[in-house]
């Protein structure tokens, strides 16, 4: 029966509101259940038989209303005894496949199906340790057949090397789980409010690191060093207040051998001219066979990456032990996921969803093509069983990991109803039930709005402007270009507010623009706000505004609704490292003192705002990636971490062609200037004013707040309005005097001119500011020289001060 959806239909489905809609007749919906385990087609037919038109029939919401499915699945327990339960609505047959974990003496045992669509069998107490593969008869839209596959659970919680099958195991088991597992201690948070995050690889910790055993070198172990370079480093962090390490995917990866006697290594290339071709050859020659890569590529969801355990059939244990490690140190741990694609989809090798129920877990376009706008196979997780497996692999690792936080990736491709599933699901777990308190775990994530999903053609999808409210944080582009200059997509030489924007010009002509240098500013200040939506200052034009009525691109800057939805940074994996972009941005005439002061310029405005701080892990040791604006699969050459800041990795190449080699004549004088190198001083001043900050973050609650209302009350900017000196933010914060705020009033003035600026002002009066006792014993001798008399600051050139009231 031909006619319009309804209004119900047009808001799940808003893509498909201009379609017609088609009924199944009443006498034939019995037959839909046998029709949908079969190839389905919708055909336009005269009466006389004469067919006009046909075409196939994508099925996932015919099978979310007829299949949707909340019981058990994947392996669980039962007095020793296993039961396996598979969601496959659309098989003709499923059975398990059980073997020894190497896959010898493989047998074939039925399986059962529900009503439902689960197909369930279940073994003895000799199953543990074994390993199943499921042997699935499913008709396969992407090659108009049935097929036979046989394929891992999507619901494995344990891995044979190199994820060739699932494993029965017992995340309660002893031998999974390491000393003092249960008791273990979070490392305490007042408030989501005090969280902030430090991004790093987990490769990257280790790899390089002479003082940790080579065996467990780039591994989970390398974190139960605590000895270790790498782990001093993160420790010296806690004890100056960073919160949780962020760390890059983790989950079982698809494009890593976990087998470490097939890898290939990086010879030697420290030879070689520091722009020289050579050595990113040498890197793209075995990019594909050595352990590296960021791991955004998902194969299994809910098992840890094996390539990173000392003993891969140790991994759930090895990671357990470095979640404790890592809490012991009194750092969280953060995990990276990635729900939005799947690393392949249709018949391909490593397809596991869509070779069990083919056409359901990925998003189509209208010709029945999966979508690829994130990079590869994107997921549709707007259906209920994608939505509740990502939803279960959460509260998995939650509960199993005591995972404290999960980061995102293209969260924007998730629905709004996704992220809200998640954190229900999360604040749901208790202490006394799972041994978690699930509403101090938080959820951030990249909320830009892209590709088929753009401006909720899907759905109300979870972007920067569509979780207002929701206190889920989302990464601020706002204040990462206003600091650096330019953007991610162009610009590698423009200047920003840290980088010299007007005040110290590079000599191209954009940036001697004092209008932009202002507008920059005004976006600084709404991010040092927490980037809230609301929040009501003076521009550069001197009118009140809010947050919100400035323009970033067709967005408005401001957008949340409260300072824990906004991811503050100015550097993280994507991009060139924030050395890399003052190295490119700086005036050609800077010195080596100004270059590290601009760098930790930019980290003073990032550290000191209102809002959730995020740093790169390497970034406050001058970390370069010799210009490389991808690293992900460039190896450990271009992405080494030396944490006995001897060296910071700039001048190892001209970086991969693949990502860089437009840019290869911009980068190769840079890379052959001896006077870009840095020294061990200059890598030991970063380091210290970086963690300076974090004990100045962390002095008083005034730079932690959490609501817009606080926000208004507390925070002022001076300096604003046509007559500003540009170059100069001054940020005022006054609150009570409390247990854990002992200053009445804090004076922030970020210098980033060349120059000393004395800086006065009637609102400083009667304020009796002193110099930050933190910075007043900083190893900056310029910081200490920063001055305050009556009404007036004087701040030295390059330099963040921070003064206190009596």
């Amino acid at each position: 029966m031909p006619g319009g959806l309804t209004a119900a239909q047009r808001t799940r489905t808003p893509h498909l509101a201009n379609y017609k809609l088609l009924q199944v007749r009443a006498e034939d919906r019995a037959r839909l259940p046998e029709a949908l385990r079969g190839q389905l087609a919708v055909s336009s037919v005269m009466p006389d038989g004469i067919v006009l038109d046909a075409t196939s029939v994508q099925t996932a919401r015919a099978l979310d209303d007829l299949y949707a499915y909340n019981g058990p699945l994947g392996v669980t327990w039962q007095g020793g005894k296993p039961t396996v339960h598979l969601w496959a609505p659309t098989a003709q047959n499923v059975a398990l496949r059980v073997s020894k974990a190497d896959g010898t003496g493989e047998r074939t045992v039925p399986m059962t199906r529900s009503a439902q669509g689960v197909w369930t069998a279940t073994g003895d107490a000799g199953w543990k340790g074994m390993g199943y593969r499921f042997e699935v008869k499913v008709f396969a839209p992407s090659t108009g057949k049935v097929e036979t596959n046989l394929v891992t659970d999507p619901y494995s919680v344990g891995l044979s090397l190199n994820s060739t099958r699932s494993l029965f195991v017992d995340l309660s088991d002893a031998a999974h789980t390491p000393a003092g597992w249960a008791a273990l201690r979070k490392p305490a948070l007042r408030s989501v409010s005090d969280l902030s995050f430090y991004e790093l690889h987990l490769r990257d910790f280790s790899a390089a690191d002479a003082s940790v055993p080579a065996a467990q070198r780039g591994t989970y172990l390398a974190f139960t060093q605590a000895g270790s370079n790498g782990m001093k480093h993160l420790k010296s962090l806690a004890d100056a207040g960073l919160k949780a390490v962020h760390l890059l995917p983790t989950f079982d990866i698809a494009t890593i051998n976990e087998d470490k006697g097939q890898w290939k290594f990086t010879p030697d290339l420290s030879r070689l001219a520091p722009n020289s071709e050579e050595q990113q050859k040498t890197i793209t020659s075995i990019k594909d066979a050595d352990p590296y890569n960021w791991g955004y590529d998902p194969y299994h969801f809910m098992v840890p990456e094996g390539s990173y355990a000392v003993r891969p059939d140790q991994r759930i244990l090895e990671y357990r032990q470095m979640v404790m490690a890592l809490n012991n140190a009194g750092l969280r741990v953060v995990q990276d996921v990635v729900f939005n694609h799947t690393n392949a989809s249709g018949q391909a090798e490593r397809s596991v969803l869509d070779r069990i129920v083919p056409g359901y877990y990925h998003r189509l376009n209208a010709d029945g093509a999966v979508e690829t706008s994130t990079c590869c196979a994107n997921t549709a997780t707007e259906h209920t069983m994608m939505r509740r497996l990502m939803v279960d692999t959460l509260v998995l690792m939650a509960r199993a990991y005591k995972v404290d936080g999960f980061r995102f990736d293209l969260m924007g491709h998730h629905m709004l109803a996704d992220m809200q599933a998640a954190r229900q699901a999360l604040d749901a777990l208790t202490v006394q039930k799972d041994g978690v308190d699930g509403r101090q775990i938080y959820l951030y994530g990249e909320g830009w709005d892209f590709g088929e999903v753009e401006k909720n053609r899907r759905g109300v999808n979870a972007t920067q402007l569509n979780v207002y409210g929701q206190g889920i944080g989302t990464f601020n582009d706002r204040i990462r270009d206003a600091i650096r200059g330019g953007n991610p997509f162009g610009g590698l030489r423009d200047q920003g507010f840290a980088t010299g924007l007007f005040t110290l010009p590079n000599g191209l002509p954009q940036n001697t623009n004092r209008d932009a240098a202002l507008r920059l500013a005004d976006h600084i200040r709404v991010g040092l706000s927490g980037n809230l939506r609301d929040y009501r200052f003076t521009n550069a034009s001197g009118q009140t505004i809010k947050g919100a009525d400035l323009a970033y691109g067709a967005a408005p800057v401001g957008y949340a609704s409260s300072p824990r939805e906004t991811i503050n940074y100015a550097s993280a994996h994507d991009n060139q490292t924030l050395w890399d972009a003052v190295l490119l941005k700086a005036p050609a005439a800077a010195n080596s003192a100004q270059r590290v002061r601009m760098q930790n310029l930019a980290h003073s405005l990032i550290l000191l705002g209102q809002g959730l701080p995020f740093s790169y892990a390497g970034d406050e040791i001058l970390r370069s990636k010799s210009f490389d604006t991808d690293s992900y699969n460039s190896g450990d050459w271009f992405n080494t971490l030396d944490f006995t800041r001897q060296t910071n990795g700039f001048g190892k190449g001209l970086p991969p062609a693949e990502k860089n080699a437009a840019n290869w004549d911009l980068y190769r004088p840079l890379l052959a200037n001896a006077a870009l190198k840095v020294t061990p001083a200059d890598i030991t001043r970063a380091a210290d004013h970086y963690r300076e900050m974090l004990r100045v973050r962390y002095s008083s609650t005034l730079f932690r707040m959490a609501t817009t209302q606080e926000v208004q009350q507390n925070l002022t900017f001076l300096n604003v309005g046509p007559q500003q000196t540009p170059g100069l933010i001054v940020m005022k914060l006054s609150g009570a005097v409390s247990a854990t705020n002992p200053y009445p009033h804090v004076v922030v003035v970020f210098n980033a001119s060349g120059k000393a600026v004395t800086y006065t002002d009637a609102k400083l009066t009667g304020l009796n500011l002193r110099l930050h006792p933190v910075l007043a014993a900083s190893t900056d001798a310029t910081v200490k020289s920063s001055q305050s008399s009556g009404n007036s600051v004087t701040v030295p050139a390059l330099t963040t001060a921070v003064f206190v009231g009596r």
